[in-house]
């Protein structure tokens, strides 16, 4: 039997969500068919990204109006090239750009559109080209697939509404994740300082692209009214465009802050603790005491879920998609919630918004009584790695083989 040939593109390789998945997609699936990966440079891409089976287009980011339409247009003229001379037979994209290209690079190909986040909350999709990518681009190019798949149901909803013609290629495969591998990394040691504040300390721990997404403005915002009445530590894993904005917004809450981007001594008197990107984030998580996430809007939250592997509580914010599915799948009450719910498996809370002072004295007050509530802990510990037993990594790439086999 001859295998299908499968090229799976996103635009650029690194740690994100998007990126995980596509390198899941390729050791998985690459068991049962030919499989190709494709991104257009590689910026921002690690150097293990870089193996034969992840070409590259070569074609850089236009900064120009002009330079941007004459980029798009070469990608799309170099994948349709590509995808002749391998013969492919199903195109994966991820990421908006790339479902572009890939849709009007179509060749003899079948396309499947793997949609990571919300395009209706996204607030990075604003002014005339957020309009233009809502009300022309998003509706005329998605109903060329042959299939929508989006990570959670959320999403899946906001396209059949959001967009005509599209209802009968939409479903949905939620994000796998390799439960014993990661609790395996969890128990590689982590660096003594930091084992030692999580020992003399609470902390609380977040890990994240510094980037507007995350709202991690607010979560200074927040901790600076928690550090009033308690001995606690904040802990952010990541990098970022927003770095030295959050790093001015801590001096000016009165927040010190250790950073690992300076040649500085290892301090426990410190309230922030910003230790950038981590190969290993698991072995960090283990020994924190809560994870929060104050996220404005998501897809289906990768982190959301590792830190409930490696048994931390968590308390998130009940944004545009996700976070409600994973922790209160039970929940029928509009979103975002109005006051804190204890989900079954963590608590969900509205959204934390600097403008809305009682919001983040709400945010900061819930952490403190769920940090001192142990048997809501211990029950939020104990239940969230269940929950993401659910989502196996290999019950999920036998969904997306069964997907690839019957398009």
């Amino acid at each position: 039997m001859i295998k299908p040939n499968i090229l799976i593109i996103i635009p650029n390789l690194g740690r994100g969500g998007a990126q995980r998945v596509f390198h899941q997609q390729m050791q998985h699936l690459s068991r049962h068919f030919k499989v190709l990966g494709c991104v257009f440079n590689w910026n921002g891409s690690f150097e293990d990204d870089k193996t034969s089976s992840v070409v590259s287009l070569n074609v850089p980011k236009g900064k120009t109006w002009a330079g941007k339409l004459y980029y798009f247009i070469l990608r799309i003229i170099r994948l349709r090239k590509l995808k002749r001379e391998k013969n492919i037979d199903v195109s994966i994209s991820h990421l908006e750009g790339a479902d572009y290209v890939n849709l009007l690079s179509r060749d003899s190909d079948k396309v499947i559109c793997w949609i990571h986040g919300t395009k209706k909350f996204d607030e990075n999709i604003t002014g005339l080209l957020g309009l233009v990518r809502h009300h022309i681009l998003m509706p005329l190019v998605y109903r060329r697939a042959e299939k929508i798949i989006t990570v959670s149901r959320g999403i899946q909803d906001e396209f059949k509404n959001s967009f005509k013609g599209v209802e009968g290629l939409l479903g949905t495969i939620y994000n796998g994740f390799d439960v014993e591998d990661i609790q395996k990394l969890s128990l590689e040691e982590a660096d003594g300082d930091f084992i030692e504040l999580c020992q003399k300390s609470k902390v609380v721990i977040t890990h994240c692209r510094l980037s507007k997404q995350k709202n991690l403005t607010a979560l200074v915002h927040i901790f600076s009214e928690l550090v009033k009445t308690s001995s606690i530590k904040l802990v952010i894993i990541g990098d970022g465009e927003l770095r030295q904005e959050l790093l001015d917004e801590c001096k000016n809450s009165g927040l010190k802050t250790f950073t690992c981007w300076e040649n500085l001594a290892w301090s426990d008197s410190c309230d922030v603790y910003f230790l950038g990107q981590q190969q290993n984030l698991f072995k960090y998580l283990r020994h924190a005491s809560l994870y929060i996430m104050t996220s404005n809007w998501e897809g289906f939250p990768l982190a959301l879920c590792e830190a409930m592997v490696c048994k931390l509580p968590v308390i998130a914010s009940d944004c545009y998609t996700g976070p409600r599915e994973i922790l209160g799948p039970e929940i029928t009450s509009p979103q975002p919630v109005s006051k804190p719910y204890h989900a079954t498996f963590g608590l969900l809370m509205p959204l934390a918004n600097i403008d809305t002072n009682p919001t983040i004295k709400v945010w900061a007050n819930e952490v403190q009584r769920l940090m001192e509530n142990t048997a809501q802990m211990n029950k939020y510990s104990k239940e969230g790695i269940e929950r993401i037993k659910e989502f196996d990594l290999d019950s999920i790439m036998a969904q997306t083989v069964e997907l690839v086999e019957t398009i």
